[in-house]
């Protein structure tokens, strides 16, 4: 059985694990990658040097051609070069770059595309982030026909995969990007050997109900304000989901003595005697979110007598531990407490919450911004 002629286009990791599997797939002459495309080096300001692309490196380990065109559009020199191929197949995983009618027309068989989330939930640039910024319970990978819309192709296979509520994006992100190479490769051996043009065999997508009733329907670039954490106006689920969600954007933050403060790593704290704990502090599935419970005698702010009527009397953003047992923050919600583990502070490396109270001097009953 002749093997599909194919051009993978991709650029970060999730795309690199994508191409290793398909790599692989030629071993197995189901598919014959003619060519690679990914996004151009950029520039690293700390290296003083270009960077290539996680893809762009893999193809050059496997000696495959590489080519890195800015855009697409009217570019007829990349257009001719497809054309040449004889396609049957186009490969995309997370390209960062939008493919004219022109090109999505070009392969015999279609263009395949790995979106990591279950459409139609989650579409556009960041739904990794927003599966944990919206506290879902599950996500999962879908493999499409992609079409002129965004991500709204027909769907050619799903795979679902539950969230852990204290996962954070780059666990998450390793999993999808896994899950979805095999499910990819599933899905192009498959095309192998039927030879039939994907958009056929693929179910639209506005036949498939949304599991979150469309709310999250559509995502955005992370923009820089997002990443700020508002101790005196977020949730503290919130600012738990913003720290597991930001780590590989830039990174959630609160301000400190004028100086922006990464959270790197945190955790939720609650009363454990506290009954409307369970009242306030629901996820969006209708379950509690996971919290440690406090001894409030390894929190001395004032006296220990009537100790947890006055840290509840705290207004949020308020330091009210600083020691050895721990860096906790008050939040909005009475009883409940955001524990600081590990910490970026501006122009500094990342460093434990003991060194970062040692460091900056952390007292008590000062305020986080």
């Amino acid at each position: 059985m002749p093997s599909l002629n194919a051009v993978f286009m991709g650029t970060p990791e999730i795309a690199s694990e994508s191409l290793s599997h398909i790599a692989e797939l030629e071993k197995l002459n189901v598919i014959s990658l003619k060519s690679v495309y990914t996004k151009p080096p950029v520039w690293n300001n700390k290296k003083k040097e270009f960077a290539a692309s996680p893809v762009n490196k893999l193809a050059i380990e496997r000696g495959i051609n590489v080519r890195t065109p800015k855009n697409l559009k009217n570019n007829t020199e990349e257009i001719d070069f497809l054309k040449s191929l004889d396609l049957d197949l186009i490969i995309v995983v997370a390209f960062g770059i939008i493919l004219p009618a022109e090109i999505l027309n070009i392969p015999k068989y279609g263009v395949l595309n790995l979106h990591p989330s279950l459409l139609p939930d989650l579409r556009g640039p960041s739904p990794i982030h927003y599966a944990i910024l919206k506290r879902m319970k599950f996500s999962g990978v879908s493999i499409m026909a992609l079409d002129s819309g965004v991500d709204t192709g027909p769907i050619i296979a799903q795979q679902r995969t539950d969230i852990d509520k204290n996962e954070y994006f780059p666990d998450l992100y390793k999993r999808l990007s896994l899950s979805g190479a095999f499910l990819l490769a599933e899905v192009i051996k498959t095309v192998s050997k039927l030879k039939i043009n994907i958009h056929k065999c693929g179910l639209p997508q506005d036949s498939i109900s949304s599991d979150y009733s469309g709310s999250f329907s559509l995502t955005k670039l992370i923009e820089p304000d997002e990443l700020k954490v508002d101790f005196f106006f977020d949730d503290p689920l919130e600012i738990y989901a913003k720290t597991r969600a930001f780590t590989e954007a830039g990174g959630a933050f609160f301000v400190f003595g004028n100086k922006k403060i990464k959270i790197i790593e945190a955790g939720l704290i609650a009363d454990e005697k506290d009954k409307e704990i369970k009242e306030k502090c629901f996820d969006n599935a209708g379950e509690h979110a996971i919290f440690d419970y406090c001894d409030y005698a390894d929190y001395p702010l004032y006296s220990q007598e009537n100790l947890k009527n006055e840290m509840n009397a705290l207004p949020p953003g308020i330091i009210i531990s600083a020691n050895k047992s721990g860096l906790l923050v008050s939040t909005v919600k009475k009883g409940v407490y955001i524990r600081l583990f590990k910490l970026k502070p501006e122009g500094k490396n990342v460093m434990n919450y003991i060194d970062f109270i040692n460091g900056f001097r952390i007292k008590q009953g000062e305020e986080c911004r």
